[in-house]
């Protein structure tokens, strides 16, 4: 069995999320928390979160915070406890909780 190379699951991901060009892009726009999710928690497993500018991703990550509360999928988009989740989640990974104000998004779910 091959070894696992991480720096090319790193540059994949990384990739991934600058593209946004292409029309794949585009159409799932709406479901980028859940990218961002599934790939931050990628690069924990990895051991390479480091990767990635924190303030990057939660500065973003708070444009899809709605007043309900509630987080959208991406910036311009409707909240959904999904993307709620992956929000809080998003949070945890990077020690970051104590930005939410958890009434707020109690209130929201």
């Amino acid at each position: 069995m091959g070894e696992l190379v991480a720096d090319k699951h790193v540059r994949y991901i990384i990739m991934a999320e600058k593209k946004k060009e292409s029309f794949e892009t585009l159409v799932m726009d709406h479901l980028r928390m859940n990218g961002a999710y599934w790939g931050l928690t990628t690069l924990t497993l990895l051991d390479k979160l480091g990767s990635v500018s924190v303030d990057e991703v939660v500065s973003w990550l708070m444009t899809c915070q709605h007043e309900s509360g509630g987080f959208a999928g991406n910036t311009g988009h409707d909240p959904h406890v999904l993307y709620t989740l992956s929000a809080v989640q998003i949070l945890a990974l990077f020690d970051k909780l104590d930005i939410l104000d958890v009434g707020k998004v109690k209130a929201c779910l």
